[in-house]
């Protein structure tokens, strides 16, 4: 008889290699989600600044109209530590959207921000 298992049976090897490969399939699922949230925090910033550079664009506005409304879509959207700061000329306005994404570990790196610039609109004589 030899020191091999009986067929059928596959002993204590099957259970080491998955403890060994548990931890590796979980960080990798962690590190998935973790690229979700930074892409979706992203996302969510450049809508805000978008919107904020509409909404100041406009002829007559004020920015702390665009301001609350990046802020209130920042604050949608599941950013927090929002700030919002709306600069611009005669010519243009530009929005910039800084936040943090909540994230599984903190690494450190779950701050972003997005700036987006837009043409201020103009009265014209027909």
């Amino acid at each position: 008889m030899t020191g091999r298992p009986p067929s059928g049976e596959r002993g204590f090897s099957s259970s080491l290699e998955w403890a060994m490969l548990m931890p590796v399939v979980l960080a990798l699922v962690f590190i998935i989600i973790q690229v979700g949230l930074m892409a979706h925090g992203r996302t969510v910033a450049f809508n805000a600044a978008a919107a904020a550079a509409e909404e100041a664009s406009v002829v007559r506005a004020s920015p702390a109209a665009g301001t609350a409304v990046a802020q209130r879509l920042a604050a949608q959207g599941g950013l927090v530590d929002v700030q919002v700061s709306i600069s611009g000329g005669a010519s243009a306005v530009t929005a910039r959207v800084t936040g943090r994404v909540p994230s599984l570990i903190d690494h450190g790196h779950a701050q972003i921000s997005e700036q987006v610039t837009r043409p201020r609109e103009r009265l014209t004589r027909p």
